[in-house]
């Protein structure tokens, strides 16, 4: 029966996200967000020449993980975009059963498929899956290592923690951010018994995988580090949130007034590499931040919401029944959420009665996972120990991490973790109800 159930699951969530590449079928644009373009022509660059350069300077802020993947789709010409989105929509079907996979080695089966459940139905997942960005293949990357990490924790085999290592430095190469991931594993693993050969172990996998781009950027770009992301997203987004609460300007034209003086500094030094520009960047970030720290923190945790929102709006527009509209997060944070909901549609009723019962979903989720929390406290299937505390790291710094920038898209990588949680909480919430016992995960 549980067979039948999880493949009744996969094939939703194939078609699902099948119905969101036909709506944009025809106007493949619909598919590309502000940040694709740049993942388009560092892929471009990969093709040409073997370089990685944008604008004819080195890259350091994106890695190539993305862009090389992007090359499958240059057999196909200018349908290049959906065959692109059709390998990611396997992807992230796979990335359904992985899902169901984690809830089976940290829970049981019925906890599995609820949680695949709701990831075959998750808003932010499936628009990911079409879309040309590299949240859904990051998303896939960060859930296998963490699967093969609890199947460690489970069994203390060396094979799953290697391999999990091997995975989660090259997830590191789709999204940077991947860093703080395997950061917080081998925190977990050092916690965990027995303890520090085995997070030295994955640890020193993970730098050994990394290495190599490290040593490219330094000869290509004189840069000290694996990507740039975490200090130029501060610069060109957090820092300009913090200008513009303490002196009094719109935030958008805080962030154009960064991105003048950064332009303005490479204007004035022609010569150098993008390394020594991008540590001046990262130098004016921590002088800003420790100049009013505490502002800087209520600021950056204040505006933190934005990564729980459901995106509804994006599968809106992917269907052609809304135009994504800038400065919708300016709105949000300056106005409140209704009023960056009228921004975004502009008052278009098709559009809201789409977005409306997949809001409800979203919400449906959230509720299960902490109805569930709460039952757990007493009776809980997600036995205590550094797993369980890894998975509960792993969400609420993704969730803190971008601060003012953050978007339901950031949410995808995690997003397996909270399904997880949901279908938890709905075995939870049933077995409470009909006071039945809990099985054994086996």
């Amino acid at each position: 029966m549980n067979q039948r159930a999880l493949w009744i699951v996969l094939l939703v969530a194939l078609a699902g996200r099948l119905a969101l590449l036909a709506a944009a079928w025809s106007h493949p644009e619909r598919l590309l967000a502000p940040d694709s373009r740049s993942y388009v022509e560092l892929s471009d660059s990969l093709a040409e020449d073997g370089t990685f350069r944008r604008d004819g300077r080195a890259e350091i802020f994106r890695t190539p993980g993305y862009p090389a993947f992007l090359l499958v789709g240059v057999p196909f010409g200018r349908y290049w975009v959906p065959a692109a989105a059709l390998v990611q929509i396997a992807a992230d079907v796979l990335l359904v059963y992985l899902t169901y996979l984690l809830g089976c080695v940290l829970c049981d089966r019925g906890a599995g498929l609820w949680a695949a459940a709701f990831q075959a139905l998750s808003i932010v997942a499936a628009v990911a899956s079409v879309r040309v960005l590299s949240d859904s293949l990051y998303a896939m990357g960060l859930t296998l290592s963490v699967l093969l990490v609890c199947l460690h924790f489970r069994t203390l085999r060396w094979w799953p923690l290697l391999t999990g290592a091997v995975v989660a430095g090259g997830a590191c190469y789709f999204r940077p951010v991947g860093i703080a991931a395997a950061s917080i594993v081998t925190i977990a693993l050092l916690l965990g018994r027995p303890g520090l050969r085995r997070a030295a172990a994955f640890a020193g996998i993970v730098a050994c995988v990394l290495a190599p781009w490290v040593v490219r950027n330094y000869a290509a770009a004189r840069y000290v580090g694996f990507s740039s992301f975490a200090t130029d997203s501060a610069y060109f987004f957090a820092v300009p949130e913090l200008i513009s609460q303490t002196q009094g300007i719109r935030a958008a034209d805080a962030r154009r007034q960064a991105r003048v003086q950064a332009r303005q500094y490479e204007l004035e030094h022609p010569d150098l590499p993008p390394g020594p520009a991008a540590h001046h960047r990262a130098r004016a970030v921590r002088q800003a931040i420790l100049q009013q720290p505490g502002t800087y923190a209520t600021i950056h945790l204040k505006q933190s919401g934005g990564f729980w929102l459901p995106g509804a709006s994006d599968v809106a527009a992917i269907a052609g029944l809304a135009r994504p509209e800038r400065g919708t997060i300016d709105v949000l944070h300056a106005e409140g959420l209704a009023a960056a909901v009228n921004h975004y549609f502009g008052g278009n009723p098709p559009a809201v009665l789409l977005a409306a019962p997949l809001v409800a979903i979203c919400i449906l989720g959230y509720l299960a996972a902490a109805g569930g929390a709460l039952i757990g406290a007493v009776k809980t299937r997600l036995r205590p120990g550094a797993a369980a505390w890894m998975l509960v790291a792993l969400v609420v710094v993704s969730a803190l991490l971008p601060g003012p920038s953050g978007l339901p898209r950031y949410r995808v990588a995690i997003t397996p973790l909270l399904s997880l949680a949901a279908g938890l909480g709905v075995v939870n919430i049933w077995r409470w109800r009909t006071g039945r016992r809990t099985d054994n995960a086996e």
